[in-house]
């Protein structure tokens, strides 16, 4: 049997951070904003300093999921460096800079920075232990041309790239706009991937809620908007698991896609030449597709039963035990 919007939403109630959970985040989370207002407020520094931040990821864009033992709540906190105009040649420097930084305003707090074997930074976060809030913070140095874009150093260590966080947000925004069930599908599709264990981790491949952001993104522009939940899903992994995945670009996003040589490419929104599938290696593209067919199947399946016992066993092998329509 079909399950329309009104069905899946209690399921997607379930998987999303529900907004009585979100007080206890949002004031440590305008606690930090107040802290690094002051701080930018009153920074009389002539070498490098912060002059603006920005809320970023799946917070911002409305796609946060229900916190779980392995994917705890995170927020994305962009700091916008400036000072040094060849800062973004100096990564160590800068990295080094925002952990003092963010020392300054939070020393009461948690702030780690992961490092690799070469001594590359991999991460910078800020942990809450009463909440379990991670703040992913992710520095940036502004560039003059293109406007609004900047150079991000590359997240797991090492090497950076030109995107523009301010254009991604507005393009998430339009994708809400222009499909109110938007949040809702990329909802679905992640908690999918986190329940078949297929995001990357650590320095383990896999696909990423970026990636799958981008891919429902690809498809209303380029198959049509598609409000229909189920409908979007099935399509979605229909389309992970055609013999042939093609190379996802956006028209509106500047450059175009280099050579490459992971199994797939998708670009990010502002910049063709960055890859957001560029931590999927041949294994588990493989495993991905795998699992987007069974899925696909399954999804099938459950529409041609003819009671709503069996539709929803069909649909807990794709999304799990949470899944339910009650």
């Amino acid at each position: 049997m079909k399950l329309d919007n009104n069905s899946l939403r209690p399921f997607i109630d379930k998987i999303r951070l529900h907004k009585d959970n979100m007080p206890k985040y949002r004031d440590q989370i305008n606690n930090l904003k107040k802290k690094l207002e002051e701080k930018i407020e009153n920074d009389e520094s002539n070498g490098l300093k912060v002059t603006k931040y920005l809320l970023a990821g799946s917070w911002k864009k409305h796609t946060i999921l229900r916190p779980t033992g392995d994917n705890p709540i995170d927020i994305d906190l962009v700091l916008f460096v400036s000072g040094d105009e060849n800062i973004h040649n100096d990564l160590k420097k800068l990295h080094d800079f925002i952990v003092e930084y963010l020392q300054e305003i939070y020393p009461q707090k948690d702030i780690t920075q992961d490092v690799d074997a070469e001594g590359n930074t991999k991460s910078i976060k800020i942990r809450f232990s009463g909440s379990g809030l991670e703040v992913d913070i992710v520095p940036v140095v502004p560039i003059e041309n293109p406007e609004n874009y900047v150079w991000q150093p590359q997240r797991g260590g090492g090497g950076k790239y030109i995107t523009s966080v301010e254009n991604h947000l507005s393009f998430s925004v339009d994708l809400r706009k222009n499909n109110p069930s938007y949040t809702s599908i990329v909802r679905a599709l992640k908690w999918w991937k986190n329940y078949k264990e297929l995001k990357p981790y650590d320095d383990e491949p896999g696909i990423s809620s970026f990636c799958i952001e981008l891919i429902v993104a690809y498809l209303d522009i380029t198959k049509g908007i598609e409000t229909d939940i189920e409908e979007a899903i099935i399509r979605f992994f229909q389309f992970l698991s055609e013999s042939s995945f093609p190379e996802i670009e956006f028209a509106h996003s500047i450059n175009t896609i280099p050579y490459y040589t992971t199994p797939i490419y998708i670009a990010d929104d502002t910049n063709n030449e960055n890859n957001a599938a560029k931590k999927i290696d041949d294994s588990k593209w493989k495993e991905i597709v795998e699992e987007a067919e069974d899925a696909f199947d399954s999804l099938n399946l459950a529409q041609s039963r003819n009671n709503k016992g069996t539709t929803v066993d069909e649909w807990k092998r794709v999304f799990g035990p949470t899944f339910s329509i009650n």
